[in-house]
């Protein structure tokens, strides 16, 4: 009976919802009851979180090419693509916060970001590319050598939304933000039907392609909102199939690998984010509040992913925090799948191989769900990854599933994320709606000066 209550109050939420998310009543079956009275973790860091952040901060100044003020994605590696860039944002804010870093040096860092945003070289379809040397600014491919790419449409929503919270804390450097912004060209990232499209560039070539799969492209349809941009179809949760692990539901991409050539691994990252960031709520919602979400399905999509790891541990007593991470050797990046490939706990390749004995307890997810959920089971991670680091590098990668070995591998991604828990910690979701005029607001109602490239106008009727 009680199931059937909250599912009820699910779908009356549903109804209310701005968004269309049409025919996913039959897939949020699996709510429980911790959606209602979820209660994350909240209040001024205590002497020990200080240093958690200091650590993790560590890995930014190590990093930090003093010649363009941009970060390594990778250790000692001078690239990074624009999902490492909005960490880096993220991550400035927490610094400054802390009290890491002074508002001088906060100042001189978000500048020089920003100077790189407003100058650096786009594809020639007019937006940012894959990848860039933090060393020159110029774009590279993964093996740091001068090229054209592409593009990541999925990688330039996280972006978007790391640019808004950034404007929200920093209002003075909203003018040059949007400016930076207003360079791109949306055409080439939503399409009329209201998807996100990458794109790849190869002898000369450009071929474009539906990107993203569930979770993932609804967390990255949040940026594009932010521009007033709607991508209406991503926003959809169909197509999507659901699978049963442990007695819970979870909803996965329904697109069929054999047509569409995407994996479709179901991880913790995207929902992390939707609830640090947004706490599983629509983005107009300026609510407060922790344990009501104006986003039902996501937000039962997201306890679904915490209880299901969780339950691993209450039924086989498997430590389980699963995200996507990077390896010393081959493949060198994994996803550590929930369920992937018709199969609970996998590990797979960007090729679809398989790979389960590189299996990690993610430091990165571990403080996330810690932030997130206040339950005994985040205590027990915390308990298991608070020593996994080097005090002059940074946070490792994680912890070994099979072996308890480190992964010494260190990421921006891995201490960024350790510091948005923290910032969450302190702040309460990052986000937040937005109420002042901006630069942008003053072109997008201009007769004469309207930036076009598929901003607002394009996509009323989608």
């Amino acid at each position: 009976m009680l199931r059937q209550c909250i599912l009820l109050l699910v779908l009356l939420n549903l109804q209310a919802c701005g968004l269309v998310y049409q025919g996913v009543q039959s897939g949020v079956s699996g709510v429980t009851k911790s959606q209602l009275i979820r209660q994350g973790r909240h209040g001024e860091l205590t002497e020990q979180e200080l240093v958690w952040s200091q650590t993790a901060w560590q890995y930014f100044v190590n990093n930090t090419q003093l010649s363009t003020g941009l970060v390594n994605s990778i250790d000692n590696y001078p690239t990074m693509d624009m999902t490492s860039l909005a960490d880096y944002l993220i991550s400035l804010q927490a610094a400054l916060q802390f009290e890491l870093i002074s508002t001088k040096e906060h100042d001189e860092r978000l500048t020089l970001a920003i100077d790189f945003l407003v100058k650096m070289p786009l594809t020639r379809q007019g937006v940012p590319n894959k990848v860039y040397s933090t060393s020159n600014r110029t774009m590279v491919n993964y093996a740091n050598q001068p090229s054209e790419l592409g593009w990541s449409a999925i990688d330039i929503g996280r972006l978007l939304i790391a640019l808004a919270i950034t404007k929200q804390h920093n209002p003075e450097f909203s003018e040059y933000i949007d400016k930076a912004v207003l360079r791109w060209n949306f055409c080439a990232l939503v399409s009329e039907k209201g998807e996100l499209y990458g794109g790849n560039i190869s002898n000369n070539q450009v071929t474009r392609y539906k990107e993203g799969r569930l979770g993932i492209e609804e967390y990255a349809a949040y940026g594009y909102q932010d521009w007033q941009v709607i991508p209406k179809k991503t926003m959809m949760l169909e197509p999507y199939e659901v699978a049963t692990v442990n007695g819970i539901d979870l909803l996965f991409d329904g697109r069929d690998p054999r047509f569409f050539d995407v994996l479709r691994p179901v991880f913790s990252t995207p929902y992390l984010w939707l609830g640090l960031e947004f706490n599983w709520d629509d983005i107009n919602d300026d609510s407060s509040f922790d344990s009501t979400h104006s986003n039902a399905p996501l937000a039962a999509m997201a306890d679904s992913v915490y209880q299901v790891q969780q339950s691993r541990w209450d039924k086989e007593r498997i430590y389980t925090a699963r995200a996507e991470h990077v390896v010393s050797g081959e493949p060198y990046f994994v996803y550590d799948a929930i369920y992937a490939l018709g199969t609970p706990w996998i590990t797979v390749a960007e090729d679809g191989s398989s790979h389960d004995l590189l299996a990690l307890v993610s430091t990165r997810v571990a403080f996330q769900m810690w932030a997130l959920w206040n339950t005994d089971y985040t205590e027990r991670l915390m308990v298991l990854v608070q020593e996994l680091y080097n005090p002059q590098r940074g946070w490792y990668e994680g912890r070994y599933e099979a072996t308890s070995a480190y992964e010494k591998s260190i990421t921006l991604k891995t201490n960024a994320g350790v510091l948005e828990a923290l910032l969450y910690k302190a702040n309460g979701k990052l986000y937040q709606a937005k109420n002042n005029k901006e630069y942008r607001d003053v072109r997008f109602n201009s007769r004469f000066n309207h930036p076009g490239k598929c901003l607002v106008e394009t996509f009323d009727e989608l």
